[in-house]
């Protein structure tokens, strides 16, 4: 990783992946993207948002057999480290066949899934114990609206753990929506921590962890 500071308002890779405007924007980016977004945003910038989302979810969910969703699983960051922790059956989802290619390339996952996140997935419901999702909820990607969705998909008792941009979080709608959930009896709050997306740079991010009741 560099050892000279950041300034993300002055990165082309970021400013670009956070002026994203919607998922043809995303796709485009994406597809562009794909062969250079791990080497550069891990050992570049130093991305430790995968890491943590990951820790957080298998701090609670102690099962290694259970089945787990990486929403916008990208080049599979996130799931490598659920898969260095024991877990085995992880499947992913992201918008374009450029990113599932490279995560497909690791090897780890039970089944991978294009899909658009702001439309219904075709999944049963109540099919996962638990989701992980980084990088997702962010500038320039997907809001909100996923969640109802991914709700439908977890099973009782079943986790998510996902960080949202401090920027965002209210004035996108996250807290909104999850707020709703939670006054639903859908989801109830387990954890809740601001920290770091990027090792060298101050905290930036919520991270959850809700539990599906």
């Amino acid at each position: 990783m560099t050892d000279k500071p950041i300034d993300l308002t002055k990165d082309a890779f970021v400013s670009g992946a956070y002026g994203l405007k919607d998922s043809d924007d995303a796709q485009a980016f994406y597809k562009l993207w794909a062969d250079d977004y791990e080497g550069y945003m891990v050992g570049e910038l130093g991305y430790c948002s995968p890491r943590l989302v990951a820790e957080r979810l298998t701090r609670h969910l102690g099962d290694t057999s259970a089945e787990i969703l990486d929403v916008g699983c990208g080049t599979g960051l996130t799931s490598d480290h659920l898969h260095e922790r024991g877990f085995g059956n992880v499947d992913g989802v992201d918008l374009t066949d450029e990113m599932l290619g490279k995560a497909r390339a690791r090897g780890i996952y039970r089944n991978l899934i294009r899909a658009d996140l702001t439309k219904p997935i075709d999944l049963p419901d109540a099919c996962y114990d638990g989701m992980a999702s980084s990088g997702t909820f962010t500038c320039g990607h997907v809001g909100p609206e996923p969640f109802d969705e991914l709700v439908r998909l977890l099973r009782p008792g079943g986790l998510i753990s996902f960080s949202v941009h401090v920027d965002i979080w209210e004035t996108q709608g996250f807290k909104a929506a999850l707020d709703v959930l939670v006054a639903d009896g859908k989801l109830v709050l387990v954890e809740k921590e601001l920290d770091k997306f990027f090792e060298p740079l101050e905290p930036a991010g919520w991270f959850f962890v809700y539990r599906r009741l």
